[in-house]
């Protein structure tokens, strides 16, 4: 019988042992994912690159002439696998004869890792900005 104790003793803390190096459980919330940004570019931003994540969002918001402006055309998409949607607005306040500003936005959302540039015109102006999207969202 003592035998089979001291047998007994090295299995039982093996066995103590090994529950303690478990598998962690889930993250912490800490290392959830941060909340999307949206960068708001205006005509002053031309040439700019910015750094973004997934799920960001590019918002070009550029100015128009008045109400019967037809608005930027998007002479250069961007990469569909980096920068996604391109869903645009044009907005004409109602007080746009008393001073407020007409303007032509639009919406992209950071969708994959690379980079990628868009290009707008209006007449013989020339919007560009290019997105580096790295990281995870």
């Amino acid at each position: 019988m003592p035998r089979r104790r001291a047998l007994l003793v090295p299995v039982a803390l093996a066995a103590v042992l090994a529950a303690c190096g478990a598998a962690p459980g889930p993250p912490p919330a800490a290392t959830a994912s941060p909340t999307p940004i949206t960068f708001g570019l205006s005509v002053d931003d031309t040439g700019n690159v910015l750094r973004v994540r997934p799920g960001d969002e590019v918002v070009p918001r550029l100015p128009l002439t008045g109400i019967e402006d037809d608005g930027w055309v998007m002479t250069v998409s961007p990469n569909p696998a980096v920068l996604g949607g391109g869903d645009d607005l044009l907005f004409f306040p109602s007080e746009a004869g008393q001073g407020g500003v007409a303007y032509h936005e639009f919406s992209f959302i950071a969708v994959g890792p690379g980079r990628t540039t868009v290009t707008l015109t209006h007449g013989f102006q020339q919007f560009t900005f290019t997105v580096q999207v790295t990281g995870r969202g």
